[in-house]
């Protein structure tokens, strides 16, 4: 068993992914694997991927597959990782040399099963600190229960993976959503790492940054009642609501606005409010947020998707 199963999922970013496989590559942390999947890829990134096999061949383990998505891609290189820990890389970003040794020092002197660290988002080649974390008060599972949903700032215990079989939603998008709050169900040996350690390139082209609706992002649905179903009759239920007010109430109705088909959605996600979490406004949670979050979501819930679309105009 090595230290580190490092799983990148490729998709067309030959622009990237040298950068991305240089910076695993030449990571400090001795004993490590890299899992490469390439994802149906139609442009040059298997050409790129066959170069750094025959450079590395020691760490470098690649895997095809059909277009099947990302979530696919990485259960595929969990099923074949050998790591004692798993990262997750998108093959358009790329992390801090030291990322993983930083990372895997602290889980083994701390007895973790999870550690988060802190990331740069860069943006037309702009670099900058995330501000990340809303909140910072409260013990490591609660605050990675509120803030956690991306895989790729953390290592996380492959134990975790195998003894529960937990794996990401296959064709769905938001499957990152869908799992990484729930493995606080499963530990509670969680910590954070206060190093800015991963680089997240945003895209303008992403599904969520796309000037036309797709029906992609109805995927918000499913793994927003399968969060209901894994979080019931837990000690987590104020969590979980505020889960539906962040991704639903508030990120979802924000991201429908920018399109005319999405005024039905606006609908639906109140109704889905007012039913499952009729009391919401006391949230703990929510009662933190500023008046600007407050006001958006009081015009969600409300459904006046005209007196919305103008906030939002405004914002841009």
């Amino acid at each position: 068993m090595c230290k580190l199963s490092i799983i990148v999922p490729i998709y067309n970013t030959e622009k990237y992914l040298s950068r991305c496989l240089d910076s695993l590559i030449h990571q400090t942390l001795d004993n490590i694997e890299i899992i490469l999947i390439n994802d149906g890829s139609t442009d040059n990134s298997q050409e790129i991927i066959n170069k750094y096999l025959n450079t590395y061949p020691s760490i470098l383990k690649s895997f095809t597959q059909n277009n099947s998505g990302q979530a696919c891609a990485r259960n595929l290189g969990i099923k074949n990782s050998m790591g004692e820990f798993i990262a997750f890389v998108d093959s358009d970003d790329y992390v801090e040399l030291d990322a993983y040794k930083k990372s895997y020092k602290y889980a083994t002197e701390n007895n973790l099963d999870i550690v988060c660290f802190n990331f740069y988002e860069e943006k037309n080649n702009i670099k900058q600190k995330s501000s990340y974390y809303k909140f910072d008060n409260y013990n490591n599972v609660v605050k990675y229960i509120l803030n956690e949903t991306s895989p790729c700032n953390k290592i996380i215990r492959k134990d975790l993976f195998e003894k529960n079989n937990i794996k990401f939603v296959e064709n769905y998008i938001y499957e990152d959503l869908e799992l990484i709050p729930r493995l606080a169900l499963y530990t509670n040996k969680i910590g954070f790492l206060n190093d800015y350690l991963y680089n997240y390139v945003i895209h303008e082209n992403s599904t969520m940054h796309q000037k036309k609706y797709n029906t992609k992002l109805d995927s918000i649905y499913f793994v927003a009642e399968s969060l209901k179903n894994n979080f019931k009759n837990t000690k987590y239920n104020k969590e979980l609501e505020f889960l539906f007010i962040e991704h639903l109430l508030h990120g979802a109705v924000l991201r429908y606005l920018e399109y005319e088909e999405g005024n039905s959605d606006i609908e639906k996600i109140s109704n889905i409010i007012k039913s499952d979490f009729p009391n919401w406004r006391k949230n703990i949670y929510y009662k933190e947020q500023n008046i600007k979050y407050k006001i958006i979501c009081e015009l969600a819930y409300y459904k006046k998707i005209k007196i919305l679309k103008k906030i939002l105009k405004n914002r841009g």
